[in-house]
């Protein structure tokens, strides 16, 4: 029988007893439980090392376990965390042209980046020796000493960056710090270094990355997809563009041209060229200044807010980083003027004393530490709640409440104190990231709808039985009066009772199967516009749409590039009541997926969230209008569908109340 170890059935060799005595006997024959446990632990040791670690490699033979490695495998070591994937290495060369000081950065990408990534500059330039130093690891010119790591004013400064790069891709360096013409070139295959050569180059660095995790096959089996990674390089250089708007970047990608951004004046403008100019034109500004903190910040409108915005972007002395204390501070200054389920997109600018902020707390430098966090808190949160008002003419919402705190009437330049923050900060860290918090009044509103109290005062929850299902799959909803409630809900009589019908989640399921069964066939109907529909969408939803234009295709959609960052949108899914809102939205929702970039075949997981974001964009929203025929229609596709009392996302689509329900509601 195998043994079984921290509850695995293990084939273990048969001397080994997990189960054995515990020193009971004369000490001659049997051993004490501390020297059993010694020897089984021993055991165990050696089998699962020999196993699953050493590849049936015998065990040494002399007592030393410890190992001192080659430079050869410290330096892949080095890699795996700063190479993770073929953006990093991107990021890692735009930030060293950053840092000498380049107006004008070239960038080109074949292969998703496993193939070639060319990052040329104008900066200052390296001379031979530089050259010489800089492939070496922990080399630098931003740091010379241990104190310089906590007031860190560029975007690199470990020195690890080329070193690593090279270590695992074929790297060449071609740099000049003069304008005669003449540069010198020094390459890594690998990690082995070639001498220095001659070679003609204008002012600035080129550097050329080649055959990424050729010498490494494990780490390039766990990349995901060439288009995912195309997405994510892509994601990484959008990051990189914004906070430097006078600077000139020219990407292309695979052959094409997937950014022109000449220098601009602001981030505004670059915001523009790299969103959308639409998008950046609405956008409120909010600025602000405390204990030598600096804040500007590029909000969407509350109207324009999203379950699922695009871009939450936060720049610390120009470094584009993750926090958590500022990011709470917005999110929790825009919930006082909608609804918690929506966020804003934004594009936060902070400019700090460097010595007051860690940026070495992270291995890839993506989150930083504040000395003081719920200060940053407090600071982001009254920049947003202070400017919304004047910027919008929005007021905050009645069920939102007074801001938390001593200091949150008084004027920005005023609030020193961190107390008030402290106590917004509990309560925006007593729920989890993305969790909404429920409205009382809509709560209230709702109760009676999922809960019923009986004579004995017990709850019993309102459910369609089987009897129940069936009915309501026999009804004849096209003869039956519906009536809309609100704009939310479609109320209908039945046999019995009535049914209350959320009329955006039944028209998802709807949609959501009438998409999957039109992926399966690999086309849908469609209908003409009369007139296109333009989208102008950011330089990666651009990118995304393009390489997978085959699902649109399949769901009755046809796009074209209308140019620039636009596309045009001629046709739609002849099915449903889709208002021209609905259509950007499914779009937008379709290219969320896109952007994750899974390549796999049709009705796989992949295409049945591509199929429910269609339908979570494309259902008919709150708010809208239904006519008669409409709402029954809805019904009857509804009744007819497959699995019609839940919605993609698992949320209920009716709830029926019983006619015992209603007279025991009036006393009859």
């Amino acid at each position: 029988m195998p043994a079984r170890v921290w509850g695995f059935e293990s084939p273990l060799p048969h001397f080994c007893d997990v189960n054995g005595p515990y020193g009971e006997g004369d000490d001659d024959s049997e051993p004490c439980a501390a020297e059993y446990a010694e020897k089984q632990l021993k055991v165990l040791h050696s089998f699962f090392v020999v196993r699953f670690c050493s590849n049936n490699r015998p065990m040494p033979a002399h007592n030393s376990r410890i190992n001192v490695l080659p430079q050869t495998v410290t330096e892949k070591i080095a890699a795996g965390e700063v190479v993770e994937r073929p953006a990093s290495v991107v990021k890692e060369l735009v930030e060293n042209a950053l840092d000498a000081g380049a107006t004008r950065i070239e960038i080109t990408v074949e292969d998703a980046g496993f193939g070639l990534m060319r990052v040329s500059d104008n900066g200052t330039g390296m001379p031979p020796e530089d050259l010489q130093k800089c492939m070496l690891s922990h080399a630098t010119s931003k740091i010379t000493d241990a104190d310089d790591l906590f007031c860190v004013a560029t975007l690199g400064f470990r020195g690890e960056a080329l070193a690593s790069i090279g270590a695992v891709s074929r790297l060449g360096i071609t740099s000049s710090g003069a304008d005669d013409g003449l540069g010198h070139t020094i390459k890594s295959d690998g990690g082995a270094l070639s001498a220095i050569s001659p070679a003609p180059h204008t002012r600035g660095t080129t550097v050329v990355c080649r055959d990424l995790f050729f010498n490494v096959p494990a780490r390039k089996k766990f990349m995901k997809s060439e288009r995912a990674e195309r997405t994510a390089l892509l994601r990484f250089i959008e990051q990189l563009v914004i906070p430097f708007p006078s600077v000139h970047f020219s990407v292309t990608m695979e052959g094409k041209k997937a950014l022109e951004a000449p220098a601009v004046d602001s981030p505004r403008e670059r915001i523009a060229q790299v969103a959308g100019t639409e998008f950046a034109k609405e956008l409120l500004s909010c600025a602000g200044e405390r204990d030598g903190m600096a804040a500007t910040i590029y909000l969407s409108p509350p109207h324009a807010a999203s379950a699922r915005p695009r871009y939450q972007y936060l720049y610390v002395n120009l470094r584009r980083v993750d926090s958590d204390p500022v990011s709470f501070g917005i999110r929790e200054a825009f919930s006082r003027f909608i609804t918690d389920k929506l966020r804003p997109a934004w594009f936060c600018f902070l400019e700090t004393d460097p010595r007051r902020v860690d940026v070495n707390v992270h291995p890839t430098k993506q989150r930083v530490k504040f000395d003081d966090e719920r200060a940053m808190f407090g600071f982001a949160y009254h920049v947003v709640e202070s400017c919304i008002p004047k910027a919008s003419g929005m007021e905050p919402r009645a069920s939102a409440g007074p801001a938390t705190g001593a200091g949150a009437d008084a004027p920005l330049g005023a609030r020193t104190g961190t107390a008030g923050a402290g106590k917004v900060m509990e309560s925006a860290s007593s729920y989890a990231p993305g969790r909404s918090r429920p409205n009382d009044a809509v709560q209230t509103s709702l109760t009676f709808l999922s809960l019923s109290q009986d004579a004995a005062g017990g709850e019993k929850e309102l459910e369609l039985n089987l009897d129940g299902r069936v009915q309501l799959r026999d009804e004849q909803w096209e003869l039956i009066p519906c009536y809309q409630i609100h704009g939310l809900f479609v109320l209908a009589p039945i046999k019995n009772g009535i049914l209350l019908i959320d009329q955006h989640a039944a028209h998802e399921r709807v949609l959501y199967e009438q998409a999957l069964e039109d992926l399966k066939h690999g086309r849908a109907e469609s209908q003409r516009l009369l007139f296109p529909i333009v989208i102008e969408l950011s330089m990666v939803e651009k990118t995304a749409i393009v390489a997978g234009r085959e699902y649109f295709n399949a769901l009755g959609f046809e796009v074209q590039d209308f140019g620039g960052q636009s596309i045009a949108v001629s046709a739609i899914p002849a099915a449903g009541f889709m208002r021209e809102s609905g259509i950007e939205e499914a779009v937008r929702e379709m290219i969320g997926y896109l952007m994750e970039g899974t390549d796999t075949g049709l009705l796989s997981e992949p295409q049945k969230r591509y199929a429910a974001a269609f339908a979570c964009g494309a259902a008919v929203k709150a708010g809208q209008k239904l006519k008669q025929e409409e709402m029954n229609s809805l019904l009857n596709s509804l009744f007819a569908a497959e699995s019609p009392f839940v919605c993609p996302h698992g949320r209920p689509t009716c709830v029926r109340i019983s006619l015992d329900e209603l007279r025991r509601r009036f006393l009859r």
